[in-house]
């Protein structure tokens, strides 16, 4: 296919968006072809359009000229899923598109364009006492619904309902032609999007995709109510097992709606990020969030006399959110995990974590950093609660492997560990090294937090060390049988899925996008 001059696109793409929706400028190029951890080539043009039938025309015209088109969310992901393999390349902020278009209180569900941020629905549907079983990312003040579809996402209500494509219904679908497809119950004429499941799921299809089959514009997710009452509580321990044990048991017998864990490196981390500034907001969050004026003193009280020394500084630490209709309720789930952390020699601490995070869902993203500005990025591997002990010593065998280039380089490794439904661990390896920020991270990050950041020179021999600890761990979880969410261009797909199932969605792929426009190299479509 012989590619359009970019000038001559630029100009077809402007007729049909409007000059303030095409960029053509280096600098954006640049920020909007990388990701938290990859920097690649930069794209020839970012657009930003604000109406979805005007992008699928736009969608056709970049296709036909032989250019890709990469479709970006909120930027906070770190797998290379929106990173243009190719700089003959079209990116789409789709942040544009970000109305919540309807909230359908008697058929209980919402429909959003896919730009829309969770912290915007969330905040919408606070109003109605709803929300989405699973409401978003912790980077959800940036990230958006459409993204967390297309890479997968979990955190808050994942413990309870699972990950963030659990929650969808249908969605509205542009092909590599322009065309839109419609999934769910919306894909019979004149149907509400009510049901996900008619016929075979082409929901499904479309999620966990890197938008790489097609570009999502409108998304409908189910609604439920607002829980009344909520409670957290926060356990130590001194070693992983026990309390790797205790998220396992708790998940089990579905007793929390989120679930999370540090190491003693990581908890280090966050709380060396803070601020006393930031600890008065966080203070004052938690009393909103207590209501009425006796839970509010009582829940301020207790986080300002508890400081930032509650958890000994070498314990793993285990945080839980509970929620029920009534406050015996949340009494009962609560009283149940302390008692099982108690049986695997548990020490319940002062809840301090889940308060401020519950109180402040989708504050700034500024642990996209260390705490002295070192370039960050997770690697994470999902598995059955039979194999969690199991990763751990994998994980840290490719660890002891590399432990020369770790000092050398001075990379920092935590451990951040979740819980998704009954069925599903998360073990999440986080690492730190000193490198120099890019475009995106002072772009991300609040101005204020970045001038106190020291921050560091470039440093292009820690980061290759880092690229080839992060690799080799990449191959490990791959051949230990684990699997991944954000596939994007980092984590194995096509290498480790039955061939079977790869030609089928091979076939799929060229149904949709036969010429590969679609985000290439993504799950292996080269």
């Amino acid at each position: 296919m012989q590619l359009l001059n970019k000038s001559t696109l630029s100009e077809q793409l402007v007729s049909v968006l409007g000059a303030s929706e095409v960029k053509t400028d280096q600098e954006s190029c640049v920020l909007y072809s990388q990701d938290v951890y990859a920097k690649d080539k930069p794209c020839a043009i970012v657009i930003k359009p604000s109406c979805a039938k005007k992008l699928a025309q736009a969608v056709s015209i970049i296709t036909q000229a032989g250019y890709s088109v990469v479709a970006r969310g909120g930027g906070m992901s770190y797998t290379g899923g929106y990173v243009p393999k190719e700089q003959h390349s079209v990116v789409v902020d789709m942040s544009a598109l970000n109305k919540v278009l309807e909230v359908n209180t008697k058929d209980m569900y919402v429909t959003v364009e896919s730009g829309c941020s969770w912290e915007k629905l969330y905040t919408t549907l606070k109003e109605h006492k709803l929300r989405t079983p699973f409401w978003g990312t912790l980077s959800g003040r940036f990230a958006t619904v459409g993204g967390s579809l297309s890479q997968n996402g979990i955190f808050w209500g994942s413990a309870q309902h699972g990950f963030a494509v659990d929650s969808v219904l249908s969605l509205d679908v542009i092909l590599s032609d322009g065309t839109t497809l419609t999934t769910g119950s919306a894909a019979k004429k004149g149907t509400q999007p009510f049901a996900r499941h008619f016929g075979p799921d082409l929901t499904g299809l479309f999620c966990n995709d890197s938008a790489t089959f097609g570009i999502k514009t409108k998304a409908t997710l189910r609604l439920i109510p607002e829980a009344l009452h909520k409670g957290s509580t926060s356990i130590s321990f001194m070693e992983f097992e026990h309390q790797a044990e205790l998220m396992s048991e708790v998940a089990r017998q579905g007793l929390a709606s989120e679930c999370f864990g540090f190491d003693p490196f990581l908890q280090g981390q966050r709380m060396q990020r803070e601020s006393l500034g930031k600890d008065i907001k966080s203070l004052f969050g938690v009393m909103k969030a207590a209501g009425g004026v006796g839970k509010a003193l009582k829940a301020g009280s207790k986080i300002a006399l508890a400081g930032r020394d509650f958890i000994e500084s070498e314990c793993w630490s285990v945080h839980f959110l509970v929620e029920d209709w009534t406050e015996q309720g949340v009494e009962l789930k609560l009283n149940k995990i302390n008692q099982l952390a108690k049986d695997l020699q548990g020490k319940v601490v002062e809840n301090t974590i889940p308060k401020v995070m519950s109180a402040n869902p989708f504050g700034p993203v500024n642990n996209m950093v260390g705490p002295k500005g070192e370039r960050w990025v997770p690697i994470h591997a999902l598995v059955p609660h039979s194999k969690v002990q199991e990763a751990y010593l994998a994980t840290e065998a490719v660890f002891n492997k590399h432990a020369a280039l770790i000092e050398q380089y001075n990379i920092g490794i935590g451990y951040l560990l979740a819980t998704v439904s009954s069925t599903v661990f998360v073990i999440e390896p986080v690492f730190f090294w000193p490198d120099e920020l890019n475009e995106l991270h002072k772009h991300a990050l609040e101005p204020a937090h970045l001038k106190r950041l020291p921050g560091f020179t470039a440093n292009p021999a820690a980061s290759n060390a880092m690229a080839v600890i992060r690799a080799d761990l990449i191959s490990k979880y791959a051949e230990s049988g684990y699997i991944h969410m954000q596939l994007g261009k980092s984590y194995q797909f096509k290498q480790v899925l039955d061939a079977e199932n790869y030609q089928l969605l091979t076939d799929i792929k060229k149904r949709f996008d036969p010429n590969n426009r679609l985000n290439p190299g993504c799950l292996g479509f080269d």
